[in-house]
């Protein structure tokens, strides 16, 4: 049952219309704020003035075309009894007229031009299922800056700064996806991958789903799903990926030994003759054991990877590969003191600290991640080693 109206309904109107002056809207206001009928009508009125004042969306032309048939088809439909001859005349010209109300509301008129009229299906039907094909996508951090080229099948985003999400289609065969810094290649087929650079120089991939083959200063490394990468040392030293061992109880996982690098075809240039290949800095974030990093023998012309550095560092990894944490602690740190200056000190440092801990030597294991911390005020892990030393 609706409340009678209030005898001052055509003020509150006209208080919300600006046709009253201070005095009065004063008045009205104090009446509309004891009268359920006025207060009723003002946010009425405050509703229907907010749905005029919203903006409204365009029609698309397909919302247009749609609206036009809808129209036309109303107006050629017979109706229920045969009516006189004056009563269709009537209906159509109706038809006419709302037909052509709708044209200049939607504003359509250019739309309809023969030149870019497109053409109606009269008879649309969708087949049983569609498979569409969404391509590849690129979404592209807030700082990214980055260039996208397409020719003959290669697909070729250079990426200068910032990060880029990239998810990439199953390729045909022929067909190429590359990313591409100054320094570095990343190459994928059917990928879901994230790639960092900073000031044209790779720093790091992840890789979410597939697999994707790094080519960086003279070495290949393969991030299966999982697994990732980090470019150590300053922008443009050579990293060498790691295998990523599956993550012990409680700790995190470490780069396993390896072999040496391998040149990049097509890639970026070797290292200088008698440089020392950088450290390895994947983590496995998660990953399954199968998320490993692919290894190649190195070519002539590239560092050695029989120079004392490299031995060291090795014996290192399989110590910490075999379970030997202990041992492992010990000739990382010896390495570390004997080298420095090697760009694989930075991990020599973190890695004394994952093997402490999973010693069972804490307290040690902190202390480590401390002087890590002190050390190496840019380094790649100072997020895991705060956590070890409690910070």
């Amino acid at each position: 049952m609706r409340a009678p109206e209030c005898p001052k309904a055509a003020l509150v109107e006209a208080l919300h219309s600006g046709r009253i002056g201070p005095p009065e809207a004063a008045a009205v206001e104090r009446h509309a704020a004891a009268c359920a009928s006025c207060a009723a009508l003002a946010r009425d009125i405050e509703r229907i003035g907010e749905a005029v004042r919203a903006p409204r969306e365009p029609a698309t032309p397909l919302e247009h075309q749609r609206a036009r048939l809808a129209l036309l088809r109303r107006a050629t439909e017979l109706p229920p009894s045969r009516a006189p001859w004056g009563g269709a005349r009537l209906a159509l010209a109706g038809a006419a007229l709302a037909l052509a109300a709708a044209l200049v509301w939607s504003g359509a008129g250019e739309a309809l031009r023969p030149a870019e009229q497109p053409a109606i299906a009269l008879r649309f039907q969708l087949p049983p299922h569609v498979a569409l094909d969404r391509g590849t996508t690129l979404r592209p951090s807030v700082d990214a800056r980055f260039e996208r080229e397409m020719r003959a099948g290669l697909d070729v985003v250079t990426l200068t700064d910032g990060a880029l999400d990239v998810t990439v289609r199953r390729l045909a065969a022929g067909e190429r996806f590359i990313v591409r810094t100054t320094d570095a290649e990343v190459e994928v087929r059917g990928t879901v991958f994230r790639v960092e650079a900073e000031r044209g120089h790779i720093r790091g991939v992840s890789v979410s789903k597939g697999a994707v083959e790094v080519r960086h200063a003279g070495i290949v490394a393969t991030i299966l799903s999982g697994g990732s990468w980090r470019a150590t040392g300053g922008a443009g030293a050579a990293a060498l990926p790691g295998m990523v061992l599956p993550p012990a109880p409680g700790g995190s996982a470490v780069p396993a030994p390896g072999g040496s690098a391998a040149p990049a075809p097509g890639g970026s240039a070797a290292p200088a003759p008698g440089a020392e290949p950088s450290a390895p800095a994947a983590q496995g974030q998660g990953a399954p054991p199968a998320a490993a990093v692919e290894r190649k023998r190195a070519a002539p012309g590239t560092a050695s990877s029989s120079s004392p550095a490299t031995h060291k560092f090795a014996e290192a990894m399989q110590s910490l590969a075999r379970g030997d944490y202990a041992r492992s602690a010990e000739q990382l740190e010896a390495f570390s003191a004997a080298h420095p200056g090697d760009a694989r000190a930075d991990e020599a440092d973190y890695l004394r600290a994952i093997a402490l801990q999973r010693a069972g030597r804490s307290a040690e294991a902190a202390a480590a991640a401390r002087r890590y911390l002190a050390r190496r005020p840019n380094g790649a892990h100072r997020a895991e080693a705060k956590k070890i030393a409690g910070n």
